[in-house]
């Protein structure tokens, strides 16, 4: 079993917890908003539902070594989905150590910028439905399967293999600006 992170904030201070199984675990949370979210490495994947509604100010930072942001394929014993869904980001960078983003991970949530590796590849699981980012960071190879429409809805070359790229199919989600890096 990898180990999993729980976030609990009560008085804007900020716990992590660490443990195996999280199968009888239930999540309160009661402060919403902070100024720095640092995740450890170490870390492997989130419980659900782990900072849903979780507003942070100034820094977002995910572990270089996470394995999934979300769902139950890499044996985390339970779905997981809802991650950091309802939630303002300033910034979101996924390191390529990710091998899945699952069900609704970031859906509804405003994402100032994101910025996804090449290496990851998941199937669509309205990974980011109905969400708003400022600026969207894609790696450079992606220049000629991805662009942005007129309504700032993010266009995929159709060919592509949805188990690989589902995740880049976002009707819903609002993306201002598009940069390759």
């Amino acid at each position: 079993m990898m180990e999993m992170a729980l976030f609990s904030a009560l008085n804007q201070q900020m716990t992590i917890l660490f443990f195996d199984d999280v199968s009888d675990y239930q999540i309160t949370k009661v402060c919403k908003s902070i100024r720095t979210m640092i995740i450890p490495n170490g870390v492997k994947g989130f419980v659900s539902d782990f900072m849903r509604g979780v507003r942070v100010t100034e820094r977002f930072e995910l572990s270089d070594n996470l394995i999934s942001i979300g769902n139950n394929s890499f044996d985390f014993g339970t779905e997981v989905y809802c991650v950091f869904a309802n939630c303002i980001l300033p910034s979101v960078v996924i390191s390529g150590s990710v091998k899945e983003i699952g069900n609704f991970a970031f859906g509804h949530s405003h994402i100032d910028v994101l910025q996804l590796p090449a290496s990851l590849h998941s199937p669509y699981g309205r990974q980011f439905k109905d969400s708003y980012i400022g600026l969207l960071r894609l790696p450079h190879e992606w220049k000629e399967m991805a662009s942005l429409d007129d309504h700032g809805h993010l266009k995929v070359n159709s060919t592509l293999d949805s188990e690989i790229f589902g995740y880049l199919r976002w009707p819903s989600t609002h993306v201002e600006r598009l940069e390759f890096y």
